[in-house]
């Protein structure tokens, strides 16, 4: 159970920061502010947020990989493997089949879909073996008399 909370949260945790920051990017930058889906885009579409989108949007993916995985406890890839699959389906179906795909430059739907799902899996492999890692530590350390 906690396996599939942790692909849940790791899903949620990778959307819901990597929309806000873009959100926040984009208001903070355009002048004037959207005011449709239409302006939204031109406005995220320039250079000022999709530099740092990915940077971020990489960041994100490691960081929900790996929360996934810490969430899960163990078989932390198997985890972030279901976690990264579901958000690369979700993101290929998004730049594809949505209904604002043409909106987004090709670039960037090629840059999101190939490096989100190993980014989440950097994570989850980051924290199988810190788990490892303390686990050894673990048993190697002597133990107190209770």
């Amino acid at each position: 159970m906690r396996g599939i909370i942790g692909v849940m949260g790791g899903i949620v945790l990778y959307l819901s920061i990597a929309e806000a920051l873009e959100t926040v990017l984009v208001i903070a930058t355009a002048d004037p502010q959207p005011t449709d889906i239409v302006s939204y885009f031109a406005a995220r579409n320039r250079a000022v947020v999709l530099g740092p989108k990915l940077a971020y949007n990489s960041l994100t993916a490691l960081l929900s990989g790996y929360m996934t995985a810490r969430v899960a406890g163990e078989s932390e890839m198997y985890y972030g493997k279901m976690a990264a699959a579901v958000v690369t389906v979700e993101l290929t179906w998004r730049f594809l089949m949505g209904e604002n795909a043409a909106l987004t430059p090709a670039w960037m739907r090629a840059f999101m879909v190939l490096t989100t799902g190993p980014a989440m899996l950097v994570g989850a492999s980051l924290r199988g073996r810190a788990r490892v890692a303390q686990n050894a530590d673990d048993a190697a350390s002597p133990q107190e008399p209770a």
